[in-house]
């Protein structure tokens, strides 16, 4: 089993933390994305794992290169300039192989075992199968009472749609679908579907039960951590803490500082002597100074938090 994870994205919704911080290695719990995909993938059995660079590529591939070894094979597929969804996976077909693969969006948290996505290609010999969940805020794919794909918001739909859904950035995907894609240059994954879906190809979607979340935004990132720690969702056991105060390696809390709901300290965060702080996350290296408060903010790499800080992203 191969698996494509595109983690080449520009993360502007999490600006201004993707400033010195590429997308795919915010962190959950101290782990960053990419990394629990990749060790997930592991896991699941995945012999090799193709990974897209672009923004700060150079902070990625330093830490693909001190990822411990545990027998899955990880391939760079660099774009010098952005590709997008689709283009990325034309580069990296060579990479990817001639057997159908998995597709994982790796700014996105899935409780739910990707595999079934593969078995349901191969039953129904569909050129992708989508892995879709219902969330209004973001349902944009268009079904048909037997779970098909007709099309995507804004487009002109063969029939009704039955029901909408939110692609959960999972897919299992056959090699061909790339053959409706440009050979060169920025594409998305929505032109490649709707090209196989014009001309007569299947692409099915199918729901995914378990825990989601797009972690889009500093907002979105600060509640999956509430939510690891209030109420871990099944499946995610690895990333529950075990308390509300969390110390990656190298974080110090002065005695004197005090934190109310929680706080997880990356790598040598401090907490100084009467620093305040509340429902927040601090990347690594990030300090909250003495006597200052902060209150459901995220302070990116190395921020020095001073005097009173009340929501947003810092750096």
């Amino acid at each position: 089993m191969h698996a494509m994870v595109l983690a080449a994205g520009l993360g502007t919704r999490l600006a201004p933390l993707t400033g010195r911080r590429p997308k795919c290695l915010m962190p959950v719990m101290n782990r960053p994305l990419l990394g629990w995909w990749l060790d997930r993938l592991a896991s699941l059995g995945a012999a090799r794992a193709v990974v897209n660079t672009h923004h700060l590529a150079p902070l990625v591939r330093a830490w693909l290169a001190q990822r411990p070894g545990d027998g899955l094979e990880v391939r760079e597929s660099h774009e010098p300039v952005i590709l997008g969804t689709g283009g990325g996976l034309v580069a990296a077909r060579e990479a990817l192989g001639p057997e159908p693969f998995l597709l994982v969006n790796a700014d996105v948290l899935a409780a739910d075992d990707p595999r079934p996505l593969l078995a349901r290609r191969a039953e129904d010999d569909a050129i992708a199968v989508l892995g879709l969940v219902d969330d209004p805020r973001f349902n944009s794919v268009a079904l048909d009472r037997r779970g098909r794909v007709l099309g995507f918001r804004g487009q002109d739909l063969p029939a009704a749609p039955a029901a909408w859904r939110t692609y959960a950035g999972l897919a299992a995907l056959r090699p061909d679908l790339l053959d409706y894609l440009p050979a060169i240059g920025f594409s998305t994954l929505v032109e490649g579907l709707s090209a196989a879906l014009a001309g007569g190809r299947l692409v099915r979607g199918l729901a995914l039960p378990g825990f989601w979340d797009d972690l889009g935004t500093p907002e979105r990132l600060l509640d999956l951590h509430r939510r690891l720690i209030q109420d871990p969702p099944p499946g995610l056991a690895d990333l529950a803490p075990s308390g509300p105060l969390v110390r990656g390696q190298g974080a110090i809390v002065d005695p004197s500082a005090r934190v109310e709901g929680f706080c997880v300290l990356g790598p040598n965060a401090r907490l100084e002597a009467g620093a305040w702080v509340r429902d927040s996350l601090l990347l690594p290296g990030a300090v909250v100074t003495a006597g200052a408060r902060v209150a459901d903010a995220v302070l990116g790499d190395g921020c020095l938090a001073r005097g009173e800080i009340a929501g947003g992203a810092h750096v």
